[in-house]
């Protein structure tokens, strides 16, 4: 059976089981990743002994997995990754002399049933609509912080009101929340960039003190059962509210207010593509880019399509310069 692969000592299957036990220095969620893509491959090449498996083993399977259907391109991108690290990690080890997955390409075609396509960001009287469907609602102020400054979906779920000031009027964003095998685990933040503080506009902060008055209200109707998070999207009894339960929320609100379907990460890519188009000069781009949480390079690699025309020259200029286009 395929769950006794690993005990055979030598097999690729072993290897990889190996290989994934020794990162310790990864989030939980990139190694639920790592497991999940050498599923995949210990489902395919799992019996062969390292000895055995060669570049042409490699390049069927990737072949195969492509042709199946069931692996997009970017799932066959992790599963390469995956492979090549822990067969480069045999050949340090000295149990192979080479690794036969260094130089595989991954397959030119991919058949891959294309997922129901949503908008990719709302124009300016869908968030308008959004906005109004949403300002009666428990999350109405958490959500238009995510539509109008582009918070993560994690970012917004781990968000607390010990980061928020409401008379300065300013947010802080200091980590995320995921979910890994059903429960919630709270993480650092992507990066550096990620750790930041934001201006909010008045609206946005009269809608957070009423959350914050709903809040309070909820937390004495839970009495003794409130678990105090300090989250600013809780549950009714103050717990994490999973990306699930958020995103099924979103979906239904979404609806209500009579707009293109949206996932979360497009409300992130509505604000960000909002705020580079109305960006003046150079110097409100990197603080669009500080609101985001993103590096100025990336910014513009990314939303080069909203940038007004004559900043879209400038920022071309320094694309060019840092090797980013040619």
């Amino acid at each position: 059976a395929s769950g006794d692969l690993p005990l055979a000592r030598g097999t690729l299957a072993w290897l990889l089981d190996r290989w994934v036990a020794s990162r310790t220095d990864v989030s939980a969620k990139s190694k639920l990743q790592y497991e999940w893509a050498a599923g995949h491959i210990k489902a395919g090449l799992g019996q062969l002994s390292l000895d055995k498996l060669d570049r042409d083993d490699v390049a069927r399977w990737l072949d195969a997995a492509a042709a199946a259907g069931k692996l997009s391109k970017r799932s066959l991108q992790i599963c390469r990754m995956v492979l090549r690290a822990a067969l480069a990690d045999a050949v340090e080890e000295g149990l192979l002399r080479r690794s036969p997955a260094a130089r595989v390409a991954l397959p030119k075609v991919v058949v891959r049933e294309a997922a129901a396509k949503e908008v990719d960001a709302w124009d300016e009287a869908q968030v308008r609509a959004f906005l109004a469907a949403v300002a009666d609602h428990r999350w109405g102020g958490p959500l238009r912080v995510a539509v109008l400054y582009g918070l993560r979906r994690s970012e917004l779920l781990a968000l607390r009101w010990g980061g928020i000031d409401l008379e300065a009027g300013t947010v802080t964003i200091a980590g995320g929340l995921v979910e890994v095998r059903g429960a919630p685990v709270f993480t650092e933040g992507k990066n550096a960039r990620s750790r930041r503080k934001i201006m909010a506009d008045g609206e946005t902060v009269r809608l957070l003190r009423a959350h914050r008055s709903l809040q309070l209200q909820e937390r004495m109707v839970a009495g003794s059962e409130w678990e105090d998070l300090d989250l600013v999207v809780s549950s009714k009894t103050g717990t994490p509210v999973s990306p699930g339960n958020f995103d099924q929320t979103l979906d239904r609100l979404v609806l209500r207010a009579g707009v293109p379907r949206l996932t979360s990460h497009g409300l992130r890519h509505t604000a960000a593509t909002h705020m580079v188009r109305q960006a003046a000069d150079a110097g409100e781009l990197r603080a669009v880019a500080d609101v985001l949480g993103h590096s100025p390079d990336m910014l513009m690699k990314t939303y080069a399509h909203a940038l007004p025309d004559s900043i879209r020259a400038v920022a071309d200029r320094i694309a060019a310069r840092s090797g980013l286009i040619s």
